[in-house]
């Protein structure tokens, strides 16, 4: 128990510093308002804002704080400079549930925007590791870090940024790139405007894009990942899953360890990789077949340029 809590306290201060990137509050002075709530070690905790991002940050304590960041364009408010009496703000507890909501009373959701004082409201939320998240945003950018139990978080105007998760994830953005780190569990993440970058994945993921390239490092995990306008590059630690990578725009580069028994699905342009122990139809553009007594498949299409294998 002892090594878990030293454990934690290091994730925490690393998450803390990987999110020091984002765009919110420096200081407390910044903050426009603070509200904290005790909670189990595994409450329900929804967000909502229009015209900010949201931050999420798993912590060992059982309590949720949540800071409402306050900006028009770069500049931080605080409430002796902004009287916000025309936005219905609500960040409050019923049970094992904590809601944090900002909407304009002038036009709904499109208030943020169309009140024509170029304001964004965002939250800043510390949650117990064991919380159920769900975030929604259509103007701002999305980071969540050290949740163990259940995430879904959209954008539509901004990126998203996960680490630190296990348990089940469903991240989208229509706007904006998805950068992952330390995934466990099983991951849906989607966008239609940007790139796809993941590191020390495991468990299973479902990873598509619209707009952009697919990178994808120290991968050990059930994996599909889709693109139609870019290329994939993927670095496999383990081999134990199926494998399933997908582009119309774009090469694909795969490098994974010396596999005796795996099952093979390769088309392209032109298909470069060394087969040994192979069974099957190997023709320029096309491998179908098995290696060994076969296994796990390792699926890799393009219709646009080549497909290479490498083994390390």
């Amino acid at each position: 128990m002892k090594n878990y809590m030293i454990k934690l306290a290091i994730s925490t201060l690393l998450l803390t510093v990987w999110m020091s990137g984002t765009a919110f509050a420096q200081s407390d002075r910044d903050i426009y308002r603070t509200e904290i709530f005790s909670t189990s070690d595994s409450p329900v905790v929804e967000i909502r804002t229009s015209g900010g991002s949201i931050n999420v940050t798993g912590s060992s304590s059982n309590e949720v704080e949540v800071k409402m960041i306050v900006k028009r364009g770069r500049q931080f408010l605080t409430p002796s400079d902004e009287d916000l009496s025309d936005y219905e703000i609500t960040i409050e507890q019923d049970g094992d549930r904590i809601v944090a909501e900002a909407t304009s009373d002038r036009s709904g959701w499109s208030g943020l925007f169309g009140s024509g004082r170029n304001i964004s409201i965002s939250f800043d939320v510390s949650v117990p590791v064991g919380s159920s998240v769900d975030g929604r945003t259509s103007g701002g950018s999305i980071s969540v870090a050290n949740i163990h139990n259940q995430v879904n978080m959209r954008t539509s105007g901004g990126s998203v940024k996960a680490e630190g998760i296990s348990g089940t994830a469903d991240l989208r953005t229509s706007g904006g790139s998805i950068t992952l780190n330390e995934i466990s569990g099983v991951m849906d993440a989607r966008t239609s405007g940007g790139s796809i970058r993941v590191s020390d994945l495991m468990g299973e993921a479902d990873l598509r894009t619209s707009g952009g390239s697919i990178r994808l490092e120290n991968i050990a995990a059930k994996l599909s990942a889709r693109t139609s306008g870019g290329s994939i590059r993927a670095h496999l630690v383990e081999f134990n899953d199926d494998v399933t990578l997908r582009t119309s725009g774009g090469s694909i580069r795969i490098e994974m360890p010396f596999t005796h028994n795996y099952n093979l699905e390769l088309r392209g342009g032109r298909v470069d990789t060394e087969l040994h122990d192979f069974t099957g139809q190997s023709e320029r553009n096309r491998i179908t077949g098995k290696i060994g007594e076969g296994g796990p498949l390792l699926s890799a299409q393009t219709s646009g340029s080549s497909v290479q294998i490498n083994y390390h």
